[in-house]
């Protein structure tokens, strides 16, 4: 019986002597000056504003509402409730922090969070694509990068078997095969330890990415000799132009805009739907205006607008996958070529290179 009761006591005390650990932070979110006036985290449509209410007490000297480190509310001495509207037009498609800083009359501060993630206004259209001609395609080509300067087609490959099989050249788009051309060089092989990604041409200039190498290769586009090195923190994925920026991705649903020169961020968008985010963005394209994007590991190719990273179409190209895979992997590969006004695609390790039309 007395161990019994000893043995109660010493649960009494470290029941005691733990519960204030677990139940600290509850006790000082009630007791928290100011709080947000709604518990979950938001998502709303680009376009709308929406309320957010915080209550606060008489404690409370001063409240900072920030959006991603960007004040947007500050009161000194507020009301027991006050209301920020959020204008949702002053901001692009993508995931927020709204963090809510409160300083209280006797020193004390306090910070709370949630998360906003603002989605696209646009659902999406659905188009698809029709096959109109087939040309050849290296089967051991593991496509990464595919682009056309005047009417010559240009091909970048990964390393998956790290046997130094990356590599960008000028392809021959009846054979298949890279274009022989005496002495001049058509043809550029990475090393094992480079890993070949999405490749576009600006300016004369060949830009190829590495997946986690964190270089570009920059060549001359017409004789594939090495001019330039540059770095990049992240992956590199795809990459194409409008002529003016090099717009890269990096394997989710963020874009980011980069100078021809220096490589530097210019801007960043996050690609969504009305639904949510699109991430897996592979290998781009810019064609009329909008950037086409592979989604790795699916059939489907992302139309995005280049300003807000509103998806306003996504195509279903299964029909072609079905038609030119063969025994080869994902789709991935899109190339237009400007002057003809002609759609390519193809896939990692595909026996065919397809033309096709865009049917909305």
């Amino acid at each position: 019986m007395k161990k019994i009761i000893i043995w109660l006591l010493v649960i009494g005390l470290l029941v005691g002597f733990l519960a204030p650990l677990f139940t600290k932070d509850d006790l000082q979110e009630q007791t928290a000056a100011a709080t947000y006036g709604f518990k979950e985290n938001l998502a709303t449509a680009y376009g709308q504003t929406i309320a957010l209410p915080i209550t606060c007490s008489n404690e409370v000297a001063s409240i900072t509402l920030s959006i991603s480190d960007s004040v947007v509310f500050e009161v000194k001495q507020p009301k027991a409730k006050e209301i920020y509207f959020l204008d949702t037009k002053k901001w692009k498609p993508g995931a927020y922090v709204l963090n809510l800083d409160t300083k209280e009359k006797g020193g004390e501060t306090y910070s709370e969070q949630r998360n906003l993630r603002i989605l696209s206004d646009l659902k999406p259209e659905r188009w698809s694509l029709k096959s109109v001609k087939t040309f050849p395609h290296n089967t051991s080509s593991y496509t990464q990068g595919l682009t056309f300067l005047n009417g010559q087609l240009f091909e970048s490959t990964g390393d998956p078997n790290q046997d130094g099989s990356s590599m960008v050249a000028q392809m021959n788009l009846t054979t298949g095969e890279p274009i022989k051309n005496g002495s001049n060089s058509t043809k550029v092989s990475l090393d094992a330890s480079k890993f070949g990604e999405g490749i576009t041409i600006l300016n004369g200039e060949l830009f190829q990415l590495t997946w986690k190498n964190q270089q570009c290769f920059v060549y001359d586009a017409s004789s594939l000799k090495l001019k330039r090195e540059l770095a990049y923190v992240g992956e590199g994925w795809g990459i194409c132009t409008d002529g003016q920026q090099l717009i890269m991705s990096d394997g989710t649903e963020r874009i980011t805009f980069r100078d021809p020169k220096t490589f530097q961020t210019l801007r960043t968008i996050e690609v969504y739907t009305n639904e949510g985010p699109v991430p897996q963005l592979n290998e781009l394209e810019y064609i009329d205006g909008y950037i086409y994007a592979n989604v790795y590991t699916t059939n489907y190719i992302a139309v995005i607008e280049p300003v807000l990273g509103r998806v306003i179409a996504i195509i279903d190209a299964t029909s072609i996958v079905n038609e030119g895979r063969g025994s080869g992997e994902v789709l991935n590969g899109i190339a237009w070529e400007a002057q003809s006004k002609k759609l390519y695609v193809t896939g990692k390790y595909w026996p065919k290179l397809l033309e096709v039309v865009i049917q909305k």
